[in-house]
């Protein structure tokens, strides 16, 4: 659409929003991940692949990387209140 090879395209991101075009995504997806944590409405193994990640332990390490807690930390902070 804006004709620009894939590579131009992630770097013209960087260079606008400080931070990668996959790193956006993650926190993309794990901000969807938090509100199904917080609904209960599912598991964790669950919301992993319904938030678009295809690996547990990705998703795992990228929800801990970007909340600083596990998912079920997560979820357990905000059910008990």
């Amino acid at each position: 659409m804006a004709n620009i090879s894939p590579n131009s395209f992630c770097k013209f991101f960087k260079s606008r929003s400080r931070k990668t075009y996959s790193r956006f995504i993650n926190e993309i997806r794990v901000g969807n991940a938090c509100k199904l944590l917080i609904n209960n409405q599912q598991n964790v193994k669950e919301i992993c692949y319904d938030s678009g990640f295809y690996n547990f332990a990705s998703f795992h390490k990228y929800f801990k990387e970007i909340t600083g807690k596990s998912p079920l930390t997560y979820q357990k902070t905000y059910i008990k209140q």
